[in-house]
């Protein structure tokens, strides 16, 4: 395994993208290279790769324009379908939830991933045009999102642990969220993919082994 370097402007985009980043570090890269520091990851991310790719950093803009804040949140019954998801007040929060209750005749709403996804789409394009009755749509006629966009490229470490615990090697150890938390470690700080194979475990039997149930 290779380990990871320490970041210069002067990195090749292939190597940079081999290895992880926490997002503080992307912030601090971006603070440092003067990108905007302001996004998700994979925005972070992506601004740190135009740099690698050539771009000068004045010609490099937030993909999200800064929404202008609403001087106070909607309510619930201040929320209709033709509510604008921008500039409006609007939010993913308690008043919305009791509103989506109401509208679905439910006891207990929780907001869906795909709910999500819509609003930081409709941040990161501007569309003031996007409405409540948009927010609704991507649930009640959902195409499953089968394909992963660039936020979900950053969920390595969540993806990493779960597929650990699927692995019925898992169930042999006391700790296995201390063992998963080790061999990602390896992977991290490694040019090797950020995904858990049962190879890992195998490989760091002994120095895993501190973990094991009795026999």
């Amino acid at each position: 395994m290779t380990k990871r370097p320490d970041f210069t402007p002067n990195m090749s985009p292939m190597v940079f993208k081999r290895f992880y980043w926490y997002q503080t570090e992307l912030r601090q890269i971006c603070r440092q290279q003067d990108l905007p520091t302001t996004g998700t990851k994979a925005e972070l991310t992506t601004y740190i790769l135009a740099l690698l790719n050539g771009q000068a950093p004045q010609d490099i803009h937030p993909i999200r324009k800064l929404r202008r804040r609403s001087s106070a949140k909607l309510t619930a019954r201040q929320i209709t379908l033709d509510t604008k998801l921008l500039n409006s007040g609007f939010a993913l929060n308690n008043e919305a939830r009791s509103f989506f209750a109401h509208y679905f005749g439910v006891q207990k709403f929780s907001f869906r991933k795909a709910m999500a996804i819509k609003m930081r789409t409709v941040g990161q394009t501007a569309d003031t045009s996007a409405t409540v009755a948009d927010l609704i749509a991507v649930l009640e006629a959902p195409a499953p999102v089968t394909t992963k966009n660039a936020e979900e490229g950053t969920y390595q470490w969540n993806n990493f642990i779960k597929d650990f615990c699927n692995d019925p090697i898992s169930k042999r150890y006391t700790e296995p969220l201390k063992v998963a938390a080790i061999l990602w470690q390896k992977v991290r700080d490694s040019d090797q993919p950020k995904t858990y194979r049962h190879a890992l475990v195998v490989s760091h039997t002994s120095e895993l082994s501190r973990f094991l149930k009795p026999s």
